[in-house]
Formats: structure tokens, sequence, C-alpha cells
């Protein structure tokens, strides 16, 4: 049991600020403020020094977090209470979800309060918050209405981009910022069908003036990733077969972008295969990657997901198209010439290895390590951060109609372990949605009525 204290507020904030968060260990004594604990999780789970695999996810808060900057209670207010979700999943402890709850009220009327004041709401640390708020969606995820409510924290993120215009793209805070949020409204995007804002085209453009060349090729990823949504968000669903020469003529074109991007990334981001010499549980197959840090790891299964979501649509189109043949007018790789069942064969082997790949990231993420007398356990507890940014892929990997039941019951099982170790709520409501076989909300529509009444039940 973890003491609460009676006012939560209780501890002068400014008594958390100036703190080496990296160095100080997760406290349990009963005299340690909960507020403290809070902030220390978060930071060792979010925000990774740059030595560690997580870096690269929340790595710029350090800086605002200093005692030489004025930190506005909204993001104090969302830090600390994605902190108390985290220690009472983890902890298994939920009367810490009541402050946690209370934190999370007055991080949502602050940031309302600082959005009437338009030179107010372009402050990096508000669309921050924005973002922290919509974590706490995604970790305290029980019901439809938990992604609904992630949905409207996603949504206001894109306005407050428009509103901040392209100057923020400027300081390496601001980049950082629409880098984290384009992979969210990417997600998003994908789960509802819809069409990327045109916006993140345009300002994904102008970044990259100021990116390094692993920046560069995630950018580059990006306009391939918008031109598949896109291409998606014309269609009604995936058997819509209205226009299937054009379509699988362009999905083609998009496949043969995507392999062409894989073949042309930088030394950082070259991933090791290691080869496990006995079973274990915690890797699928024979094998599991090991990537310099999570954003590499994300970025190669946002490839893997885009792959999987665009051969699925070329099957589909293809076994259509099988019953009424279509002349290419031309090739648009070395697949389209080929007879239609050595076209879908191509898509369904493509499939297979996309989903193995994704399978197999899931050690590094989940923390684990090569020994000399095999595959060790955690070193030390995986960061959620890691959870975060694997659940969609994972998630993806299993809903393939060509996966097996081996391999979808191994995906649900990690999906457990990240609810379980690092306390992501989502992660058992996805494992619950494999197992009845359903999709997620709104992941069968164009776009999302933000007004209508969700279930509070899968």
């Amino acid at each position: 049991m973890i003491d609460l204290p009676r006012q939560t507020r209780a501890v002068s904030e400014p008594g958390l600020l100036g703190i080496d968060w990296f160095a100080v260990t997760p406290p349990c004594a009963l005299s340690v403020p909960i507020e403290s604990q809070a902030m220390c999780y978060f930071f060792q789970n979010y925000v990774c020094e740059a030595s560690q695999p997580s870096k690269g996810y929340f790595d710029y808060l350090p800086s605002i977090f200093s005692s030489n900057n004025a930190v506005g209670s909204s993001l104090i207010d969302a830090v600390i209470s994605l902190g108390m979700v985290g220690l009472s999943n983890t902890k298994h402890a939920s009367e810490i979800m009541i402050p946690a709850k209370e934190r999370y009220s007055l991080a949502l009327q602050a940031t309302n309060s600082a959005l009437r004041n338009e030179e107010n709401a372009k402050a990096d640390q508000v669309l921050i918050t924005v973002m922290l708020l919509g974590l706490y969606e995604t970790n305290t995820c029980t019901s439809p209405r938990s992604m609904q409510s992630w949905t409207q924290h996603i949504s206001g993120a894109v306005q407050l981009l428009r509103l901040r215009g392209k100057e923020q793209l400027q300081t390496r805070t601001g980049h950082q910022l629409f880098r984290q949020l384009r992979g969210q409204v990417v997600i998003n995007c994908m789960q509802r069908r819809a069409r990327i804002p045109d916006d993140i085209a345009e300002w994904t453009l102008a970044a990259m003036a100021f990116e390094n060349p692993g920046e560069i090729i995630e950018s580059s990823l990006s306009f391939i990733v918008i031109k598949f949504c896109n291409l998606r968000a014309s269609m009604d669903s995936i058997r819509d077969y209205r226009d299937s020469a054009r379509v699988v003529s362009a999905a083609f074109d998009i496949d043969a972008e995507l392999a062409d991007w894989a073949t042309r990334c930088p030394v950082q981001y070259v991933y090791n295969t290691v080869i496990i010499q006995s079973r274990s549980e915690s890797v699928f197959s024979d094998y599991y990657h090991t990537y310099d840090n999570i954003w590499t790891a994300w970025t190669w299964n946002s490839y893997r997901s885009i792959r999987i979501l665009l051969n699925e649509l070329l099957l589909e189109q293809l076994a259509h198209l099988s019953q009424y043949p279509f002349d290419y007018p031309e090739p648009y790789d070395e697949y389209s010439s080929l007879p239609y069942e050595a076209q879908i064969l191509c898509c369904k082997s493509l499939l297979v290895q996309l989903t193995q790949d994704i399978c197999a990231s899931v050690p590094f993420y989940l923390g684990y390590h090569n020994q000399q007398d095999g595959l060790g356990s955690v070193q030390v507890p995986p960061a959620a951060a890691g959870g975060n940014l694997l659940l969609w892929p994972l998630y993806t990997a299993a809903c393939t109609n060509f996966v097996s039941d081996m391999m979808r019951s191994w995906v649900i099982g990690r999906l457990e372990k990240i609810a379980d170790v690092m306390g992501i709520r989502q992660a058992t409501a996805l494992a619950h949605l494999l197992r009845i076989r359903k999709d997620p909300p709104g992941r069968n529509v164009i776009d999302l009525d933000l007004t209508q009444e969700v279930p509070d039940d899968w």
C-alpha cells in the first residue's frame, strides 16, 4: 500500500522542480509524497536519458523542468497524473487513481483556460500538455469512450499545430513535438481510415530543412504513409471495388516506394538479428531484433504496419480483379506484371515476414538481452514509453488474416505483459479485442463523430 496525502496538492510544486529524476530510484517509503513518486515514475519511464534505448521520447522535458524555467501548472499536473496512473496500474493500487483523476482534471481545466488566449495557446508547454492528456487516455483506457477521448486530444493538438504555424519547426523542441505528434496523427487516421490532414505533409516538407539524415529518412517514410492513408480514405472500405484497377495500380506504386525506402536507411537505422539457442516465451520465433533506440524501432514497425495494411488491401482487390482480368497499362513494380495468383502469393509471403519482424522487435521493447547462457531476463523494468510505441504495430500484426493462432495468442500474451508491467491499460483492451476478433471503435469508418454517444464497454 502506498501512503496518500489527504490533499493531493499539499506538496509545494516548486519542490518538484530542479531535481535529477533520473538519479532517483522510484521511492516506496510511506513518508515520500505521492507527487514525488509520480514525478519519478514518469521521468524514468517516459523521459529517458540520451544513453538509454528509449531516448527520443519526451526527452525535451528535462530542460523545461529545470529550475531556471517557469513551468505551468497544467504541465505539472499532467505529468503527475500520468505518473500516478503508472504507479496505480503497476502496483495494483487503485486508490492512487483518485488523485490521478483530480490532477488530470486540473490539467484539463488549466489547458482550456490557456487556449482562450492565442499567444498562450502557442506555447510549447500547452501542446506538450495536450499530448500528455492524450497519453493519459491511452494508459487508463478501459472502454471505447477512452479511445474517443484520445482522438479528441489528438484533434486538439492538430489545431494547436495550425495555430503555431511553421515557425514552430525552427526550434529543436518545436521540431521534436511535431515529429512526435505526427506519429500520433498517423495512427489515429489509420484507425479511422481517414485522410491525413494536408498540413502534416506541408509541415513535414518544411521540417526537412532542419533535419539530420536520420530524421530525413523518417520524414520520407511519412510522405509514403500519407499516400497510403489518403488512398484508403478514398475508399468506402477495403472491399470497395468501384475502381479496383486504379486502387491496385496505386497500391503497387506505394509498395514499391516502401520497398525502396527500406534499402535507403542510414547506418543508425540498421538493426541486428540475434539468434537464440533455446526457445523462450519472450521470443516468438528463434530470433529477435535489437535497435539503436525505441524511436528507430518504432520507425521500422511503422513501415511494417503500413506495408501490412497495404498488402491486405492489395490481396482483397487482387482477388476481385482475378475474376475480371485487367490489363495494366504498364508494370508498376516487379509483381504487377505477374499472373494474379502469383501476385497474391507474393503479398501473402510478404505479410508473413512483416508480422514476424514486428514480433521480433518485442523483446527489445520489453527490455530483454542476450546473455552467454541464452536469452536472459529483464535487466531493469522496461520503460513504459516503449510499450506505448509498440501497441499498434503489435495489434496490426495480430489482426492480419494470415497469422497463425499461435502468433495471435503470443501477441495477446505480450499485450497483457505490457498492461501488467508497464501499466498501459489500452494493451488490455487490445488483447480483449483480439480474443473476440473485433476491431477497435473507428477502425472501419472514414470519420468519427466526436459528438456521438459512445458505449462504455466493448
